[in-house]
């Protein structure tokens, strides 16, 4: 059998790329509003697995935000306090 070819003009192919260009417009608002949505369910899955999980993977794990809180000052102390300045402090400080 012969497959009938099938004509079709070039302005026809040129209209059409032409709508489809326009179709694929960037929008560069919806991009930065999806991305948020996108952190945002991030964030909330996160703590809601925490909340729900936390403690079978993690018993000894601070569980509100003063013991958290308290717990990251206590490894802010164990720090050296070279870890704590800035690269502009570093480079200032004598040795």
């Amino acid at each position: 059998k012969r497959i009938p070819l099938i004509s079709v003009s070039h302005n026809h192919i040129m209209s059409t790329a032409r709508h489809q260009c326009d179709q694929t417009e960037h929008n560069f608002v919806a991009d930065a509003f999806n991305w948020e949505q996108c952190m945002k369910k991030e964030r909330e899955a996160a703590r809601a697995w925490s909340e729900n999980w936390g403690e079978v993977f993690a018993p000894n794990h601070p569980k509100t935000y003063s013991e958290k809180i308290e717990k990251l000052k206590e490894e802010m102390e164990k720090l050296p306090v070279q870890a704590m300045m800035s690269n502009s402090q570093m480079s200032y400080t004598p040795v």
